[in-house]
């Protein structure tokens, strides 16, 4: 298991970052079909509780158990296990959805093998691909009791980002630091891999309103017509 989004990172995600998946939702609650969703690299529950609100079933999976944690809380209709995405067995399900970059963090071999576990009719994710990235960047972002430093770097097929965060606890200023290292891939490649394992699959920049960043694409794949 990694020891990515470690409980104070897991938080401030949460605290700070949650408006990526709460503006998703609403497309993708239009676009799944009825039936159990399986969420994987669900981190601290936000899209699960809009799903769950929707009427959908929900499995989340996270390899963070701090991220799991925050999910129960913030999804409590929804049911939540510890697990990465290479290590998984998926039960049978109507939908699997990976929002934000879950497949880049891991490896190609292991992102493949997943596809071709995935049985059920729908399948939607979202990757960073090559060239998404320039080659250093440095962001600064905080709030009323917290702040992270990330620090980028990319060769073009791979993103090592340094993540440094200051949280305030009880009066106190508490510093953790991550490096999460992430594989780019090519779009024809993940198409390719897609194909092998049956599904029909379009692209998209955005999950409706919500666009993603440049060089990001989502996908929707499918057994049957798209």
């Amino acid at each position: 298991m990694s020891n990515w989004y470690g409980d104070d990172l897991a938080w401030i995600h949460h605290a700070g970052f949650s408006e990526f998946a709460e503006s998703a939702a609403p497309w993708l609650i239009r676009n799944l079909p009825r039936g159990l969703i399986v969420d994987v690299g669900c981190g601290s529950g936000v899209l699960a509780r809009e799903l769950t609100r929707a009427g959908f079933d929900v499995l989340g999976i996270d390899a963070s158990p701090s991220m799991v944690a925050l999910a129960r809380k913030t999804a409590p209709k929804a049911r939540f296990e510890v697990g990465a995405f290479a290590d998984i067995t998926l039960p049978p399900c109507s939908a699997v959805i990976a929002v934000g970059e879950v497949f880049n963090y891991g490896h190609r071999d292991d992102f493949a093998s997943f596809i071709s576990r995935v049985r059920a009719g729908t399948f939607i994710f979202d990757v960073a691909e090559r060239g998404s990235y320039p080659p250093h960047d440095e962001r600064r972002t905080g709030g009323d009791d917290w702040s992270v430093i990330a620090i980028k770097d990319s060769d073009g097929e791979r993103l090592t980002r340094r993540v440094l965060t200051f949280r305030r606890i009880d009066g106190e200023i508490r510093r953790s630091e991550e490096v999460h290292v992430m594989e780019l891939y090519e779009r024809e490649d993940v198409m390719r891999m897609l194909r092998g394992a049956g599904f029909e699959t379009r692209t998209r920049q955005s999950y409706g309103t919500r666009r993603l960043p440049r060089g990001h694409t989502v996908y929707v794949a499918r057994r049957g017509a798209c």
